[in-house]
Protein backbone atom coordinates (compact mmCIF):
# COMPACT_ATOMS: atom_id res chain seq x y z
CA UNK A 1 0.00 0.00 0.00
CA UNK A 2 1.46 3.31 -0.99
CA UNK A 3 1.51 5.65 1.85
CA UNK A 4 -0.27 9.31 1.35
CA UNK A 5 2.96 11.63 1.79
CA UNK A 6 0.64 14.79 2.51
CA UNK A 7 -0.97 12.32 5.79
CA UNK A 8 2.87 11.32 6.90
CA UNK A 9 4.33 14.67 6.58
CA UNK A 10 1.12 15.48 8.85
CA UNK A 11 1.81 12.73 11.77
CA UNK A 12 5.47 14.04 11.38
CA UNK A 13 3.92 17.70 11.95
CA UNK A 14 1.54 16.67 15.06
CA UNK A 15 4.32 14.38 16.88
CA UNK A 16 6.91 17.25 16.92
CA UNK A 17 4.10 19.88 17.55
CA UNK A 18 3.50 18.06 20.65
CA UNK A 19 6.90 17.42 21.57
CA UNK A 20 7.89 21.11 21.09
CA UNK A 21 4.37 22.03 23.10
CA UNK A 22 6.02 20.57 25.78
CA UNK A 23 9.52 22.06 25.44
CA UNK A 24 7.71 25.45 24.96
CA UNK A 25 5.26 24.98 28.15
CA UNK A 26 7.95 23.86 30.18
CA UNK A 27 10.78 25.85 28.88
CA UNK A 28 8.51 28.91 30.37
CA UNK A 29 7.81 27.71 33.51
CA UNK A 30 10.89 27.16 34.63
CA UNK A 31 12.04 30.59 32.76
CA UNK A 32 9.48 32.33 34.80
CA UNK A 33 10.28 30.73 37.85
CA UNK A 34 13.80 31.84 37.52
CA UNK A 35 12.53 35.48 37.11
CA UNK A 36 10.38 35.21 40.08
CA UNK A 37 12.92 34.09 42.20
CA UNK A 38 14.48 37.66 42.36
CA UNK A 39 11.39 38.47 44.97
CA UNK A 40 12.86 36.10 47.03
CA UNK A 41 16.50 36.66 46.76
CA UNK A 42 16.20 40.32 47.93
CA UNK A 43 14.87 39.30 50.97
CA UNK A 44 17.69 37.12 51.91
CA UNK A 45 20.08 39.93 50.88
CA UNK A 46 17.71 41.88 53.11
CA UNK A 47 18.58 39.47 55.78
CA UNK A 48 22.40 39.11 55.07
CA UNK A 49 25.18 40.51 56.11
CA UNK A 50 25.93 42.22 52.83
CA UNK A 51 24.49 45.51 54.55
CA UNK A 52 22.56 46.59 51.28
CA UNK A 53 19.88 49.99 52.34
CA UNK A 54 15.89 49.46 51.49
CA UNK A 55 16.41 51.08 48.24
CA UNK A 56 18.99 49.60 46.98
CA UNK A 57 17.27 46.36 47.69
CA UNK A 58 14.17 47.24 45.79
CA UNK A 59 16.07 48.75 42.94
CA UNK A 60 17.18 45.11 42.44
CA UNK A 61 13.60 44.13 42.15
CA UNK A 62 12.65 46.82 39.61
CA UNK A 63 15.79 46.03 37.51
CA UNK A 64 14.29 42.09 37.58
CA UNK A 65 10.77 43.95 36.61
CA UNK A 66 12.46 45.94 33.66
CA UNK A 67 13.69 42.16 32.67
CA UNK A 68 10.76 40.61 32.46
CA UNK A 69 8.67 43.15 30.83
CA UNK A 70 11.67 43.86 28.03
CA UNK A 71 12.34 40.30 27.79
CA UNK A 72 8.81 39.28 27.15
CA UNK A 73 8.22 42.09 24.34
CA UNK A 74 11.01 40.66 22.77
CA UNK A 75 10.04 37.08 22.62
CA UNK A 76 7.19 38.58 20.14
CA UNK A 77 9.54 39.37 17.69
CA UNK A 78 12.13 37.52 18.47
CA UNK A 79 10.57 34.43 17.99
CA UNK A 80 9.94 34.57 14.29
CA UNK A 81 13.24 34.23 13.96
CA UNK A 82 14.16 31.31 15.66
CA UNK A 83 11.20 29.14 14.91
CA UNK A 84 11.20 25.40 15.91
CA UNK A 85 14.75 26.74 18.21
CA UNK A 86 13.25 29.09 20.16
CA UNK A 87 12.94 26.45 23.84
CA UNK A 88 16.93 25.30 23.21
CA UNK A 89 18.13 29.24 22.60
CA UNK A 90 16.68 30.14 25.82
CA UNK A 91 17.30 27.03 27.83
CA UNK A 92 20.87 27.70 26.71
CA UNK A 93 20.63 31.48 27.80
CA UNK A 94 19.41 30.61 30.82
CA UNK A 95 22.40 27.97 31.64
CA UNK A 96 24.71 30.95 30.99
CA UNK A 97 22.93 33.46 32.97
CA UNK A 98 23.05 30.31 36.01
CA UNK A 99 26.67 29.84 35.45
CA UNK A 100 27.39 33.18 36.16
CA UNK A 101 24.88 33.65 39.15
CA UNK A 102 27.18 30.94 40.85
CA UNK A 103 30.07 32.11 40.33
CA UNK A 104 29.02 35.77 41.58
CA UNK A 105 27.04 34.19 44.38
CA UNK A 106 30.07 31.69 45.25
CA UNK A 107 32.25 34.88 45.99
CA UNK A 108 32.56 35.83 49.62
CA UNK A 109 32.68 39.40 48.84
CA UNK A 110 29.26 39.31 46.93
CA UNK A 111 29.17 42.56 44.53
CA UNK A 112 25.73 44.77 43.88
CA UNK A 113 27.19 45.86 40.72
CA UNK A 114 26.79 42.02 39.54
CA UNK A 115 23.78 41.27 41.42
CA UNK A 116 22.30 44.54 39.57
CA UNK A 117 23.28 42.48 36.01
CA UNK A 118 22.05 39.74 37.25
CA UNK A 119 18.39 40.54 37.93
CA UNK A 120 18.89 42.79 34.91
CA UNK A 121 18.83 39.68 32.63
CA UNK A 122 16.98 37.66 34.88
CA UNK A 123 13.99 38.05 32.73
CA UNK A 124 15.03 35.83 29.65
CA UNK A 125 12.79 33.42 30.48
CA UNK A 126 10.09 35.74 30.15
CA UNK A 127 10.59 35.73 26.11
CA UNK A 128 8.50 32.03 25.93
CA UNK A 129 5.14 33.57 26.68
CA UNK A 130 4.83 34.92 23.07
CA UNK A 131 5.93 31.42 21.56
CA UNK A 132 3.48 29.33 24.52
CA UNK A 133 0.43 31.88 22.62
CA UNK A 134 1.62 30.80 19.63
CA UNK A 135 0.57 27.29 20.31
CA UNK A 136 -3.10 28.31 21.22
CA UNK A 137 -3.44 29.26 17.36
CA UNK A 138 -3.28 25.77 16.27
CA UNK A 139 -6.34 25.29 18.13
CA UNK A 140 -8.30 27.69 16.63
CA UNK A 141 -11.04 25.74 14.90
CA UNK A 142 -11.48 23.81 18.54
CA UNK A 143 -13.38 24.23 21.94
CA UNK A 144 -9.72 23.36 23.84
CA UNK A 145 -8.55 27.20 22.87
CA UNK A 146 -9.84 29.07 26.05
CA UNK A 147 -8.07 26.42 28.34
CA UNK A 148 -4.84 26.24 26.30
CA UNK A 149 -4.62 30.55 26.89
CA UNK A 150 -5.86 29.95 30.54
CA UNK A 151 -2.60 27.12 30.95
CA UNK A 152 -0.38 29.86 29.88
CA UNK A 153 -1.25 32.73 31.72
CA UNK A 154 -1.64 30.20 35.15
CA UNK A 155 1.50 29.28 34.13
CA UNK A 156 3.03 32.52 35.35
CA UNK A 157 1.07 32.30 38.58
CA UNK A 158 2.17 28.58 39.45
CA UNK A 159 5.94 29.69 38.47
CA UNK A 160 5.72 33.07 41.59
CA UNK A 161 4.61 30.34 44.15
CA UNK A 162 6.87 27.58 43.37
CA UNK A 163 9.92 30.11 43.28
CA UNK A 164 8.52 31.54 46.37
CA UNK A 165 7.80 28.09 47.93
CA UNK A 166 11.16 26.20 47.15
CA UNK A 167 13.77 28.94 46.37
CA UNK A 168 13.58 29.41 50.43
CA UNK A 169 14.19 26.31 51.28
CA UNK A 170 16.96 26.06 48.21
CA UNK A 171 18.54 29.26 50.28
CA UNK A 172 19.48 27.25 53.58
CA UNK A 173 20.94 23.96 51.84
CA UNK A 174 23.98 23.56 51.87
CA UNK A 175 26.23 20.48 49.84
CA UNK A 176 29.95 19.81 50.74
CA UNK A 177 31.31 21.84 47.67
CA UNK A 178 29.34 24.58 48.06
CA UNK A 179 29.96 27.59 50.00
CA UNK A 180 29.13 31.41 50.63
CA UNK A 181 30.02 34.85 52.21
CA UNK A 182 26.11 35.76 52.88
CA UNK A 183 25.16 34.91 56.50
CA UNK A 184 21.85 35.55 57.63
CA UNK A 185 21.70 38.26 60.32
CA UNK A 186 18.09 37.92 61.56
CA UNK A 187 16.21 34.73 61.17
CA UNK A 188 14.66 33.51 57.78
CA UNK A 189 12.26 30.65 57.34
CA UNK A 190 10.41 28.76 55.02
CA UNK A 191 7.44 26.79 54.50
CA UNK A 192 8.90 23.96 56.57
CA UNK A 193 10.80 25.28 58.69
CA UNK A 194 12.37 28.41 61.01
CA UNK A 195 16.05 29.26 60.21
CA UNK A 196 17.91 30.46 63.05
CA UNK A 197 20.30 33.85 62.33
CA UNK A 198 23.62 33.20 61.91
CA UNK A 199 23.30 30.27 59.04
CA UNK A 200 24.65 30.91 55.38
CA UNK A 201 22.38 31.89 52.89
CA UNK A 202 23.13 29.52 50.01
CA UNK A 203 22.39 31.47 46.50
CA UNK A 204 25.10 29.52 44.86
CA UNK A 205 22.96 26.34 45.56
CA UNK A 206 20.00 27.53 43.99
CA UNK A 207 22.23 28.50 41.06
CA UNK A 208 23.80 25.16 41.14
CA UNK A 209 20.51 23.77 40.78
CA UNK A 210 19.23 26.16 38.09
CA UNK A 211 22.55 25.08 36.33
CA UNK A 212 21.51 21.28 36.45
CA UNK A 213 17.91 22.04 35.23
CA UNK A 214 18.67 24.16 32.45
CA UNK A 215 21.39 21.89 31.65
CA UNK A 216 19.13 18.99 30.68
CA UNK A 217 16.12 21.05 29.18
CA UNK A 218 18.77 22.37 26.62
CA UNK A 219 19.81 19.50 25.31
CA UNK A 220 15.91 18.08 25.20
CA UNK A 221 15.01 21.24 23.61
CA UNK A 222 17.72 21.06 21.07
CA UNK A 223 16.71 16.92 20.41
CA UNK A 224 13.47 18.06 19.87
CA UNK A 225 14.22 20.88 17.65
CA UNK A 226 16.51 19.06 15.38
CA UNK A 227 14.22 16.43 14.79
CA UNK A 228 11.33 18.97 13.92
CA UNK A 229 10.47 18.90 10.16
CA UNK A 230 12.06 22.17 8.92
CA UNK A 231 8.53 23.08 7.29
CA UNK A 232 5.55 23.62 8.90
CA UNK A 233 1.88 24.24 7.74
CA UNK A 234 1.68 27.86 6.39
CA UNK A 235 -0.58 29.91 8.48
CA UNK A 236 -2.10 33.36 7.34
CA UNK A 237 -0.01 36.05 9.18
CA UNK A 238 -1.86 38.48 11.29
CA UNK A 239 -0.59 42.38 11.49
CA UNK A 240 0.37 43.07 14.45
CA UNK A 241 -0.02 46.85 13.29
CA UNK A 242 -3.34 46.45 12.18
CA UNK A 243 -4.73 44.26 15.41
CA UNK A 244 -2.66 47.62 17.84
CA UNK A 245 -4.82 50.04 15.95
CA UNK A 246 -8.48 48.66 17.15
CA UNK A 247 -9.26 50.87 20.41
CA UNK A 248 -10.18 48.10 22.20
CA UNK A 249 -7.53 46.23 22.34
CA UNK A 250 -5.77 48.98 24.56
CA UNK A 251 -9.28 48.78 26.61
CA UNK A 252 -8.52 45.62 27.14
CA UNK A 253 -4.55 45.77 27.74
CA UNK A 254 -5.61 48.39 30.38
CA UNK A 255 -7.89 46.37 32.21
CA UNK A 256 -5.39 43.33 32.07
CA UNK A 257 -2.77 45.55 33.75
CA UNK A 258 -5.41 46.46 36.15
CA UNK A 259 -5.89 43.12 37.08
CA UNK A 260 -3.18 40.50 36.35
CA UNK A 261 -0.58 43.58 36.25
CA UNK A 262 -1.08 44.20 39.72
CA UNK A 263 -0.62 40.74 41.15
CA UNK A 264 2.53 40.51 39.21
CA UNK A 265 3.77 44.16 40.71
CA UNK A 266 2.65 43.16 44.42
CA UNK A 267 3.47 39.32 44.01
CA UNK A 268 7.49 40.65 43.49
CA UNK A 269 7.44 43.54 45.84
CA UNK A 270 5.42 42.45 48.76
CA UNK A 271 8.03 40.04 50.45
CA UNK A 272 10.72 43.18 50.42
CA UNK A 273 7.70 45.59 51.72
CA UNK A 274 7.05 43.31 54.46
CA UNK A 275 10.30 42.43 55.42
CA UNK A 276 11.79 46.23 55.41
CA UNK A 277 8.32 47.52 57.23
CA UNK A 278 7.77 44.45 59.45
CA UNK A 279 11.03 42.60 59.99
CA UNK A 280 9.05 39.60 60.33
CA UNK A 281 10.27 36.29 58.56
CA UNK A 282 8.04 36.88 55.71
CA UNK A 283 9.40 33.88 53.75
CA UNK A 284 7.29 31.49 55.40
CA UNK A 285 4.08 33.20 54.59
CA UNK A 286 4.73 34.80 50.68
CA UNK A 287 3.83 31.79 48.57
CA UNK A 288 -0.01 32.47 50.17
CA UNK A 289 0.08 35.43 47.70
CA UNK A 290 0.06 33.56 44.28
CA UNK A 291 -1.43 30.54 45.74
CA UNK A 292 -4.46 32.66 46.56
CA UNK A 293 -4.46 33.64 42.67
CA UNK A 294 -4.32 30.48 41.28
CA UNK A 295 -7.44 29.83 43.09
CA UNK A 296 -9.35 32.73 42.31
CA UNK A 297 -8.15 33.22 38.68
CA UNK A 298 -10.32 29.88 37.60
CA UNK A 299 -13.30 31.07 39.61
CA UNK A 300 -13.40 34.15 38.32
CA UNK A 301 -13.58 32.91 34.86
CA UNK A 302 -16.40 30.73 35.72
CA UNK A 303 -18.14 33.44 37.47
CA UNK A 304 -18.22 35.50 34.36
CA UNK A 305 -19.16 32.64 32.04
CA UNK A 306 -22.50 32.84 34.62
CA UNK A 307 -23.26 36.63 34.85
CA UNK A 308 -20.85 38.16 32.17
CA UNK A 309 -17.03 39.26 31.91
CA UNK A 310 -17.59 43.21 32.30
CA UNK A 311 -19.62 42.57 35.39
CA UNK A 312 -16.98 40.31 37.56
CA UNK A 313 -14.66 42.62 36.58
CA UNK A 314 -16.38 45.55 37.69
CA UNK A 315 -17.07 44.15 41.20
CA UNK A 316 -13.54 42.79 41.28
CA UNK A 317 -12.32 46.69 40.06
CA UNK A 318 -14.55 48.14 43.15
CA UNK A 319 -13.21 45.46 45.96
CA UNK A 320 -9.88 46.46 44.82
CA UNK A 321 -10.47 49.90 45.48
CA UNK A 322 -11.55 48.60 49.21
CA UNK A 323 -8.49 46.27 50.17
CA UNK A 324 -6.30 48.68 48.80
CA UNK A 325 -7.59 51.77 50.33
CA UNK A 326 -7.53 49.38 53.81
CA UNK A 327 -3.76 48.00 53.09
CA UNK A 328 -2.98 51.65 52.70
CA UNK A 329 -3.67 52.74 55.80
CA UNK A 330 -2.80 50.27 57.72
CA UNK A 331 0.97 50.54 56.11
CA UNK A 332 0.30 53.96 57.26
CA UNK A 333 -0.17 53.17 61.03
CA UNK A 334 2.71 50.49 60.42
CA UNK A 335 4.86 53.53 59.63
CA UNK A 336 3.86 55.61 62.42
CA UNK A 337 3.02 53.15 65.48
CA UNK A 338 4.51 49.64 66.64
CA UNK A 339 4.72 48.27 63.31
CA UNK A 340 3.78 44.75 64.28
CA UNK A 341 0.58 45.74 65.89
CA UNK A 342 -0.64 45.93 62.17
CA UNK A 343 1.05 43.38 60.50
CA UNK A 344 -2.04 41.32 60.40
CA UNK A 345 -5.04 43.27 59.51
CA UNK A 346 -2.21 44.64 56.46
CA UNK A 347 -1.39 41.22 55.37
CA UNK A 348 -5.11 40.00 54.82
CA UNK A 349 -5.66 43.34 53.00
CA UNK A 350 -3.30 42.36 50.79
CA UNK A 351 -4.19 38.96 50.09
CA UNK A 352 -7.71 40.24 49.33
CA UNK A 353 -6.22 42.16 46.79
CA UNK A 354 -4.55 39.80 45.25
CA UNK A 355 -7.78 37.33 45.29
CA UNK A 356 -10.15 40.25 43.82
CA UNK A 357 -7.30 41.56 40.58
CA UNK A 358 -6.88 37.34 39.68
CA UNK A 359 -10.59 37.07 40.05
CA UNK A 360 -11.03 40.39 37.93
CA UNK A 361 -8.33 38.72 35.65
CA UNK A 362 -10.41 35.96 34.99
CA UNK A 363 -13.18 37.68 34.00
CA UNK A 364 -11.28 39.77 31.78
CA UNK A 365 -10.17 37.26 29.63
CA UNK A 366 -13.49 36.32 29.50
CA UNK A 367 -14.45 39.32 27.66
CA UNK A 368 -11.88 39.33 25.54
CA UNK A 369 -13.23 36.52 23.98
CA UNK A 370 -16.44 38.33 23.06
CA UNK A 371 -15.13 41.45 21.98
CA UNK A 372 -12.28 39.52 19.63
CA UNK A 373 -12.81 36.70 16.95
CA UNK A 374 -10.87 33.70 18.23
CA UNK A 375 -8.57 33.73 15.30
CA UNK A 376 -6.97 36.70 17.48
CA UNK A 377 -7.61 36.13 20.85
CA UNK A 378 -4.06 34.51 21.18
CA UNK A 379 -2.77 37.54 19.97
CA UNK A 380 -4.58 40.35 22.33
CA UNK A 381 -3.45 38.15 25.02
CA UNK A 382 0.00 38.02 23.62
CA UNK A 383 0.34 42.38 23.59
CA UNK A 384 -2.17 42.35 26.82
CA UNK A 385 0.55 40.21 28.99
CA UNK A 386 3.00 42.45 28.02
CA UNK A 387 1.50 45.52 29.09
CA UNK A 388 0.89 43.89 32.02
CA UNK A 389 4.35 43.62 32.86
CA UNK A 390 4.53 47.13 33.58
CA UNK A 391 3.24 46.03 36.85
CA UNK A 392 6.16 45.09 37.85
CA UNK A 393 8.38 47.55 36.50
CA UNK A 394 5.93 50.59 38.22
CA UNK A 395 5.90 49.06 41.68
CA UNK A 396 9.21 48.97 42.53
CA UNK A 397 10.07 51.95 41.45
CA UNK A 398 7.13 53.56 43.07
CA UNK A 399 8.54 51.65 46.21
CA UNK A 400 11.73 52.70 45.97
CA UNK A 401 10.98 56.67 45.83
CA UNK A 402 8.19 56.37 48.05
CA UNK A 403 11.04 54.14 50.51
CA UNK A 404 13.21 57.57 50.48
CA UNK A 405 10.27 60.02 51.95
CA UNK A 406 8.49 56.91 54.06
CA UNK A 407 5.43 57.53 52.75
CA UNK A 408 5.17 53.31 51.60
CA UNK A 409 0.85 54.52 52.08
CA UNK A 410 1.02 57.12 49.26
CA UNK A 411 1.63 54.01 46.75
CA UNK A 412 -1.59 52.56 47.18
CA UNK A 413 -3.53 56.17 46.90
CA UNK A 414 -2.08 55.58 43.13
CA UNK A 415 -3.68 52.43 42.57
CA UNK A 416 -6.99 53.10 44.33
CA UNK A 417 -7.04 56.01 42.00
CA UNK A 418 -6.39 53.49 38.77
CA UNK A 419 -8.49 51.48 40.03
CA UNK A 420 -11.57 54.13 39.99
CA UNK A 421 -10.23 54.78 36.11
CA UNK A 422 -10.53 50.92 35.57
CA UNK A 423 -14.12 51.15 36.62
CA UNK A 424 -15.06 54.27 34.77
CA UNK A 425 -13.11 52.40 31.78
CA UNK A 426 -14.95 48.84 32.00
CA UNK A 427 -18.27 50.60 32.76
CA UNK A 428 -18.70 52.66 29.89
CA UNK A 429 -17.31 50.24 27.17
CA UNK A 430 -18.72 47.21 28.18
CA UNK A 431 -21.79 47.58 30.72
CA UNK A 432 -23.10 50.60 28.89
CA UNK A 433 -26.41 48.80 27.22
CA UNK A 434 -26.04 51.01 24.39
CA UNK A 435 -22.37 50.05 24.12
CA UNK A 436 -20.29 48.37 20.73
CA UNK A 437 -19.65 45.55 23.24
CA UNK A 438 -22.45 45.40 26.00
CA UNK A 439 -21.31 42.65 28.35
CA UNK A 440 -22.97 41.79 30.98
Amino acid sequence: MIQNPTLANSDLYMQSTSATRWTTLTTLLLGVTHWASWSVIVVLLAKSNLSLDPSQLMLLVGLAGVSGAAFRFVGIFLGRLLNQWKPAATNLLLLGLSLLSWQAFSLFEVSYVNLMGLAALSGVGCMMFAPAFDLTRRDKETERLPMSMSLVIGMMIFAMFTAQLIIPFLSTWQADFMQSGLILERSSGHFFSRVDAGQPIMLSTISAVWMFVFAAMALLSMGVAWLSPKKTPSEKAQSDSQLLRNAHVWYCSILYNMTFGSFIGFAMVLPLVLELVFGYSTLILVWMAPFIALLARPFGRWLAGIFGGAVVTQISLLLMIVFGAVAGWYLYLAQNDTAELYFEPFFISMMGLVFTSALGNGSVVVTMTKVFPRAYTHKVLTWAGTVAMLGAVYLPFRFTIALESQSLDLVFVDFVVFYLAGVLLNGWMYLRKHAQFYNP
